[in-house]
């Protein structure tokens, strides 16, 4: 395994201070016996310097040991997390400043208090294992804060669109794949190639793949929609006009190298979806929308037909229109895919704005709520796929009231075939908090054919007795009321 140079300065100072230790000798006797000054000690210690060859002779010396013992990258058993972490590229590939951790100050910590952040590192390996986390998750654990500090809405990307529109004479009221193609071509060195799926049978989910280089070839997938593909144009347009280096080359599978990547990533999807959905039009096609006493599908079925977009989409671009333009700030975001007709269905992206609204990722295998509205498409969908061979979008709208909680939210949901990916579908969902902006803002709030539910997370942690939607037993309210029970009993006992 390749160690990077930073890294293996934490290494030797940890070993160093740890060596130091064990020999009882303070930085001044070391400084003594090693002939290097306490304050050249004290940086090695602390992960800022790497001595030359002679000086670590001299260190091993003072301290008994041989030269490769002192540079061996390997730390003592109870360390082994710790090195573990330092080993690997996740302090410098984690997005800390995201998190507003000083980079510098995190080495210090791991230099000066080892073994107490042994410990918490441990948890937090546990933590990670049993929720079958990742680097990449954290990448896009990181990328959604950003979001949700911006209020998902970027405003110096908004300008780049409008100066990309008048750059290059773009109809901003519903821009064609094939005025995208002729920018890509006259001005990015683009020429276009479709997969052949006969012979590259296992890329039949994927949407594109670019080949880089001084001519940029762009193979995309023959059987894409043209929402599809204008989508997938627009981003190679942003990646180009934001002059973006750092980025994948393929849609819609792969593997984040970096936070770099995954966060040029989004930049060149919001770019792409502005691009073909103008903010003003839109923010204007809402307040149309939400004036109407009476929820109408049709209304946003007239929206993706109009914008020529997917439902995802259309919800994603309102997320940045909401809390922007409309003062809409208490929402979420859930995509939910369903493989196959089966019984399981899995939340691959998320996004909550202003707070961590009630519906959201749990932990592995916890079965999500049936009478979640954004469950319930997916199921209407699979039964018209069934039973009338329809693939049609399935739009519906609800009032979901979370069981001990008091919040409630208007849900609008949306599920379709994840086509041109085989046997699978998916839904979105855009969830608005019921409070007293939301009343004067969306009209049929009072429909009283927008049912309302009431909902909880998983059945694992639904008290609901009655439930017939239920899907699994609720094994987290049952251990919680156990324990309950144990302490009311072990009160009495002492009491």
């Amino acid at each position: 395994m390749s160690v990077n140079k930073e890294n293996i300065k934490i290494i030797l100072g940890l070993k160093l201070k740890q060596a130091r230790k064990e020999h009882k000798l303070s930085l001044a006797k070391l400084s003594e016996k090693s002939g290097l000054s306490i304050s050249y000690l004290n940086e090695i210690e602390k992960g800022k310097k790497y001595p030359k060859p002679e000086k670590i002779h001299a260190l091993a010396t003072a301290l008994g040991l041989n030269f490769d013992e002192l540079v061996s990258l390997k730390l003592e058993k109870s360390l082994s997390p710790l090195s573990t972490l330092i080993k690997s590229d996740v302090l410098n590939d984690l997005p800390l400043s995201f998190f507003g951790i000083d980079s510098k100050k995190l080495v210090n910590l791991l230099a000066d208090a080892p073994t107490r952040v042994n410990a918490f590192i441990s948890a937090i390996l546990e933590i990670a294992r049993d929720h079958q986390l990742n680097q990449e998750h954290f990448y896009y654990s990181a990328l959604r804060a950003y979001q949700e500090l911006h209020l998902n809405y970027f405003e110096e990307i908004e300008e780049s669109v409008a100066s990309c529109t008048r750059t290059y004479g773009l109809n901003k009221k519903g821009v064609k794949s094939t005025e995208l193609k002729k920018v890509l071509h006259d001005h990015f060195n683009y020429t276009f190639k479709e997969i052949d799926l006969s012979k590259h049978s296992n890329l039949k989910g994927l949407r594109s793949v670019l080949k880089s280089g001084e001519e940029n070839t762009l193979y995309t997938n023959p059987t894409l929609q043209e929402s599809q593909l204008r989508f997938i144009l627009g981003r190679e347009i942003a990646f180009n006009f934001l002059k973006i280096n750092e980025r994948p080359y393929t849609f819609s599978h792969h593997i984040a190298k970096n936070f770099d990547e995954v966060l040029n990533n989004f930049k060149a999807s919001y770019f792409s979806i502005a691009l073909l959905i103008n903010e003003d039009d839109l923010h204007q096609d809402l307040e149309t929308f939400f004036a109407k006493d009476v929820f109408d599908p049709k209304g946003i079925e007239n929206l993706l037909h109009k914008y020529k977009v997917s439902p995802e989409m259309l919800f994603q671009r309102m997320t940045n229109i909401l809390p922007k333009k409309m003062g809409l700030k208490n929402l979420f975001f859930l995509r939910f895919t369903n493989k196959d007709h089966s019984n399981y269905f899995s939340l691959n992206k998320e996004l909550h704005l202003n707070k961590l609204h009630n519906p959201h990722g749990n932990k592995i295998e916890e079965h999500y709520c049936r009478r979640w509205i954004t469950i319930e498409v997916l199921d209407e969908l699979k039964r018209k796929q069934v039973e009338q061979k329809e693939n049609a979008n399935i739009i519906m709208a609800q009032r979901s009231s979370y069981i001990d909680s008091e919040n409630e939210y208007l849900c609008l949901s949306i599920a379709r075939s994840m086509y041109p990916t085989p046997n699978a579908n998916s839904s979105v969902t855009i969830g608005l908090l019921v409070n007293d902006k939301l009343k004067k803002k969306i009209a049929f709030l009072k429909d009283e054919k927008v049912i309302t539910k009431k909902v909880n997370a998983t059945c694992e942690r639904c008290r609901l007795k009655d439930c017939k939607e239920r899907v699994a037993e609720a094994s987290i309210v049952a251990k919680k009321h156990k324990e309950e029970l144990i302490e009311n009993e072990i009160n009495e006992l002492l009491n």
